[in-house]
């Protein structure tokens, strides 16, 4: 993930390159700027310069209405794009429901969510094709594996929401794991960080999250 809303068009098509380069065969950028043109835009040109052939997501932040999130979000399925990330504010189930039928994109929420019984909710109001539990909002891993477990009883894949380092073992043991949020803002913690190749990222071995903390970077941080 990044692409972000406030980058220029060369800084986004420049992280979009790197990230091919890194071994990603998805990426998610934010949209969602003043004018909804800008965006259409922005996004034909990530996806001239990625290729039909990488996943490309997009993330809006909850910055639509319901109108606005239906006219741009057909617009926007002329390239193909894995899903639409929170089009609408997260407590407007019913509106986020309409989008969701509206579309051809898959639409994608529940970052905001806290505990499965907010997860509950989402799918029993069908307000998203793809249900994103956040780790922390969740309570933990077994929170997560609880809403994940939810999502497999109504058919409904699930992503992961940040905490990569945590999240990657997760979705591993999850039937119904769509694909992993993979952030590098922890990577300087560790000793070595995630691998990724071929557009996965491999799934530590060793005990609990299969990482090891770096001492030098630790010490940053004490009192």
């Amino acid at each position: 993930a990044g692409l972000w809303i406030d980058y220029s068009m060369d800084e986004l098509l420049a992280e979009a390159e790197q990230f091919l380069g890194q071994g990603h065969r998805a990426m998610k950028m934010r949209i969602g700027r003043a004018r909804p043109a800008e965006d259409v835009e922005r996004v034909r040109r990530v996806r001239e310069a990625v290729g039909p052939d990488v996943g490309l997501l997009v993330d809006v932040n909850q910055g639509w209405d319901e109108a606005t999130a239906i006219r741009v979000g057909r617009e926007l399925e002329a390239f193909g794009l894995s899903w639409l990330e929170e089009p609408l504010p997260y407590e407007d189930l019913e509106g986020c429901a309409r989008v969701a039928a509206a579309l051809t994109t898959p639409v994608a929420t529940g970052e905001s969510d806290y505990g499965s019984l907010a997860v509950k909710r989402h799918l029993e109001a069908r307000a998203a094709d793809v249900l994103m539990p956040d780790l922390q909002r969740m309570g933990g891993v077994t929170g997560f594996l609880d809403a994940a477990a939810l999502c497999q009883a109504w058919h409904q894949p699930v992503s992961s929401h940040l905490f990569t380092e945590t999240s990657c073992h997760l979705l591993a043991a999850a039937p119904n794991g769509l694909i992993l949020e993979h952030m590098p803002w922890w990577d300087a913690l560790f000793t070595e960080p995630l691998s990724v190749a071929d557009g996965h990222v491999l799934v530590p071995e060793r005990p609990g999250i299969g990482l090891e903390l770096s001492a030098p970077a630790l010490a940053r941080f004490k009192a």
